[in-house]
């Protein structure tokens, strides 16, 4: 005990006198990694506190399930530190790591703003704090990841429990139960099909209106960016099996469960015939194609692969060359079967000459890199 509390006193006279000089940092042990979870729920605990809640698998939940013992240790271990904090003007937040109970770590920053504001009453005059003091409860789960085609190995998961107060003081009160039968709420409904949209454009389960998220089920994702995008691709038209090349580039428009892409590519696709005089000849026929897909995000990274819930494309061949495709051929295709994280797709196809004078139905087999 006298070594953890002789640690907790260098880390806070350190953090305290260099505040200054820089914000917190987003680095283990005293927080989370950016990005590192894709579950967010939030909990009104009303007078305008808050409880915040970020984890990477529902699983984790179960690391902060008796948060009554947890702020009853916070506290205990605040005990070291309480004249450094009574100061009510200051602005304060605390991180405390909770991921091994024999080695607690605790960091802490209060500074005065920027401005000063006052409150007047009754011809007396008294400070008034403008911004809440933050509390933070961060953790980590190590892990044996499995993935499909994939060697398991180790990782690390992280979690984090932020509570957004009006004074540090005021997370005593909430030793009461409560936050341990919100977590296990959020355990038994996130995965049911019900929520609902409010009126604050944040979503609930059904069951229980108080547990709030950015969108169905928590997820916290989104994002757009430009990607650009190669394939091999192997198609028949008519009796004709017809490998092709295709080079193109999407525009992902992330929202907070689903993923937009729209793209545009050139695909070369090729014949292998005999010219007029006899010899072997190779001829490319180009098509231009505009796709649209949609899906849900995976795994909170936008730019990760996934299945798609809808996939339409319109494709016209420019200058047909040898004997194997028509001119005026189209083709469109909706639907897909996707396989290994959507990298390869299987697409039914129809050919349309002159707008569906003649229709030749074929499949697609897209293998993306």
């Amino acid at each position: 005990m006298k070594q953890l509390f002789i640690g907790l006193m260098l880390i806070c006279s350190i953090n305290q006198a260099s505040f200054a000089q820089s914000q917190p940092s987003n680095e283990y042990p005293f927080d989370i990694p950016p990005n590192s979870t894709n579950r967010y729920f939030w909990l009104d605990m009303g007078k305008g506190n808050k409880v915040e809640i970020f984890v990477n698998d529902i699983n984790d939940l179960n690391e902060i399930k008796n948060m009554d013992s947890i702020i009853y240790g916070f506290l205990q271990d605040l005990r070291f530190f309480k004249d450094s904090l009574t100061d009510d003007k200051t602005i304060k937040r605390i991180d405390y790591n909770i991921s091994s109970s024999e080695q607690r770590k605790l960091r802490f920053y209060q500074y005065l703003p920027k401005a000063e504001s006052f409150v007047f009453v009754n011809d007396e005059v008294s400070s008034l704090k403008t911004a809440q003091d933050t509390i933070n409860f961060v953790g980590k789960v190590n892990f044996v990841a499995k993935y499909p085609l994939r060697k398991a190995f180790d990782d690390t998961r992280y979690y984090k429990v932020r509570f957004l107060l009006n004074q540090v003081s005021d997370i005593s009160v909430y030793m009461n139960d409560v936050l341990n039968q919100k977590i296990k709420s959020i355990q038994e409904n996130v995965n049911k099909k019900k929520w609902d949209n409010n009126d604050d454009k944040s979503y609930s389960p059904l069951a229980d209106p108080t547990i709030k998220a950015n969108s169905i089920r928590g997820y916290n994702a989104g994002g757009d960016y430009l990607t650009l995008r190669a394939s091999v691709d192997f198609q028949n038209y008519k009796n004709s099996f017809v490998p092709s090349i295709t080079i193109g580039a999407a525009v992902i428009l992330g929202g907070k469960n689903i993923k937009r892409e729209f793209g545009l590519s050139v695909e070369n696709h090729f014949s292998f015939e005999r010219d007029l005089a006899g010899n072997n000849r190779t001829y490319i026929n180009p098509f231009v194609t505009f796709n649209y897909a949609r899906g849900y995000i995976k795994d909170n990274k936008i730019t990760k692969a996934n299945y798609d819930l809808f996939n339409f494309s319109v494709a016209h061949l420019f200058s047909p060359k040898g004997n194997m495709y028509e001119k005026g051929i189209s083709r469109i295709s909706a639907g897909t079967l996707s396989l290994f994280e959507g990298k390869t797709k299987i697409q039914p196809v129809l050919y349309l000459k002159d707008f569906f004078k003649s229709v030749t139905p074929g499949i697609r087999l897209v293998q993306s890199f």
